[in-house]
């Protein structure tokens, strides 16, 4: 096994044990283009000498846009190895907040994959907004004749050409409390904050989420399909914190848009879905089996029942039983379900970074695909609870991971210890002191509570809280989680601050619209010719009271919603890249629908 002193020493040692084993891949030209654990290794030498000969320094970051591809963590692993911080960009990023890191992080050096995201560096620099940059690296071949440009293929040799003495010192010289990686959050609440993690926070996380899903990975080795942004601490997880503990394959996809047919051509073994991925699967899948009649919809419908009803029996025991009614559920049905989806050979599948409902988790293991929630956050490096995989409590982010202390303040919010945890804020001392008590609590700004068993349900979020015009406090998310079950329903936004009762705006499944359209009766048409009809309004309103307002208590209940005429995405600015609500903007944007529901 690999040193495990940092990540970089992790993709080293498995150069040296397993230098002929594939790592990682990603299409070019429409082909396979695969790195063996030495080719890996080798490339990243060379990249990180060549930054060195650019003049990149220890203790410098570096920007880094692009889709998911093997150039991009090979730079990502050259910068550490050069006791660097690769500063990670959204590709959805505007020239403006792409600015704001380059000049927040005080990067000298720059790197994207395509022309997009090359202009937008040479607007910002043109505009003024970005100042300091002495080279621009990009992965494809395009720039022209301008000196400021580098191919990422000019790189390579230009790190062929210089002797081992610098890289090697450095390599040598790193420190497990060097920060390794910054992972700016999405400014869901304002600016966005660059979450410095440590080498010893990766190598922690790495180890912990290790631990915890061992089971899985005894099984069978790592393959996955990384196609999340990777400047998403989610994504890093499973693209580099646990590859590189376990030795496992990486194939990348640049498109969400591309997800199911790269699904089909993998078969991954483990596979991380945010909420929102996980829920559009459902949702597909949901309207295939409403086509299904007579004999075929029987079937369907016993295979389900016969192995949700295994799956909840073996998680109260903590093991795997397979029954003979199991197993024929299993050959008859539900295999051909998981093939279709290039699951056939899933081990496990993984959710975090924002709520998930119960509904859909038994969705997903009623036809044989256990999805194990975990939670944490950036300042957290990923991770701090998840599932055990033997013993699932549907309905909490199930149990701390090794190392891993939960307390719950006085006030609810879930405070966290451990070794994973972030030293602060890159250039934000007074954000980092909101962030880390004096004892060494993260204040996660998360309200949850703990089981007999350990098992942590978190109930929302404090900065999230609705006081109504009653006095009552109330965490939006849980009705939030009861409407989004609803067939036909892709967001749902709860809100009424300081008024006499609660309301929501609710967007449509875009997936679903033939579907809603057919149960509520009306011609299928443009989603805002959906949404605006009146008798789907009449549809969702008994849902939303029998499903939602039935369930909580009454100063909870929904009173009114309006379904907007425009969905929620991230390119319209309602939604963060990994597909969190942001409250603030939706808030700001859409005030007078919001008022309307109090006239």
């Amino acid at each position: 096994m690999p040193t495990t002193e940092t990540l970089v020493h992790m993709l080293k040692g498995w150069a040296e044990e397993r230098p002929n084993s594939h790592a990682i891949h990603s299409k070019k030209n429409g082909a396979w283009e695969s790195y063996t654990w030495a080719e890996y290794w080798e490339a990243v030498q060379e990249t990180a000498k060549g930054l060195a000969a650019l003049g990149h320094e220890p203790d410098e970051c570096v920007a880094l846009v692009g889709n998911n591809r093997n150039e991009w963590v090979i730079c990502e692993f050259a910068i550490m190895a050069n006791r660097g911080a690769p500063a990670p960009i959204y590709t959805t990023n505007t020239v403006e907040q792409v600015a704001y890191i380059v000049d927040h992080c005080r990067a000298k050096l720059a790197i994207c994959d395509n022309q997009e995201q090359l202009d937008k560096y040479l607007e910002g620099i043109e505009q003024g907004l970005i100042k300091g940059i002495e080279k621009i690296i990009v992965f494809d071949d395009i720039g022209g004749d301008n000196d400021l440009i580098m191919q990422f293929s000019e790189l390579r040799a230009l790190g062929r050409e210089q002797d081992e003495s610098v890289f090697e010192e450095r390599l040598n010289a790193m420190e497990s409390d060097e920060t390794a990686l910054l992972i700016y959050t999405s400014g869901t609440t304002g600016v966005p904050k660059a979450v410095m993690l440590s080498n010893s926070n990766l190598t922690a996380m790495a180890d912990m989420l290790h631990a915890r899903i061992e089971p899985v990975l005894e099984r069978d080795v790592w393959r996955m399909v990384s196609y999340l942004p990777l400047c998403h601490v989610a994504e890093q997880l499973m693209t580099t914190f646990i590859p590189l503990r376990v030795g496992g394959e990486v194939y990348f996809c640049p498109d969400l848009k591309q997800i199911k047919e790269y699904l089909v051509e993998v078969h991954p073994t483990v596979f991380m879905g945010v909420p929102r991925v996980w829920e559009k699967f459902q949702a597909v899948m949901e309207a295939r089996f409403a086509e299904a009649t007579g004999v075929k919809a029987k079937l369907l419908d016993w295979a389900r029942k016969t192995e949700l009803a295994a799956y909840k029996k073996d998680m109260a025991a903590g093991g795997e039983s397979m029954s003979l009614s199991r197993n024929l559920a299993r050959k008859l049905v539900l295999t051909k379900i998981t093939g279709a989806l290039g699951f056939d050979q899933l081990l496990g599948g993984f959710t975090g970074a924002a709520p998930i409902s119960a509904s859909t988790l038994e969705f997903f293991a009623s036809i044989g695909i256990p999805v194990f929630e975990a939670y944490g956050m950036s300042e957290t490096s990923g991770v701090s609870t998840s599932q055990e995989l033997t013993k699932v409590k549907l309905g909490t982010v199930g149990k701390a991971l090794p190392g891993v202390t939960i307390k719950i303040a006085e006030d609810g919010e879930v405070l966290l210890k451990g070794p994973n945890m972030t030293k602060g804020y890159l250039h934000m001392p007074e954000k980092t002191a909101e962030l880390l008590d004096e004892e060494g609590w993260l204040h996660t700004g998360d309200l949850g509570s703990l089981d007999s068993d350990g098992y942590l349900t978190i109930t929302g979020r404090k900065k999230d809280i609705l006081i109504t015009a009653g006095g009552k406090n109330i965490a939006p998310a849980e009705m939030e989680a009861y409407m989004k079950s609803i067939p036909g329903i892709g967001q749902a936004v709860v809100v009424g601050d300081r008024q006499p009762y609660l309301s929501a705006l609710v967007t449509l499944d875009a997936e679903a619209l033939p579907e809603l359209a057919d149960a509520v009766g009306i011609s299928n048409g443009s989603y805002e010719a959906v949404a605006t009809n009146p008798k789907v309004h009449e549809y969702l309103e008994p849902l939303i009271e029998s499903e939602c307002n039935a369930k909580v208590a009454r100063y909870q209940t929904v009173k009114k919603f309006k379904i907007m005429p425009v969905d929620f995405t991230v390119d319209t600015g309602e939604l963060t890249p990994t597909m969190k609500l942001k409250r603030n903007v939706i808030s700001e944007k859409y005030a007078d629908d919001i008022a309307a529901l109090y006239q």
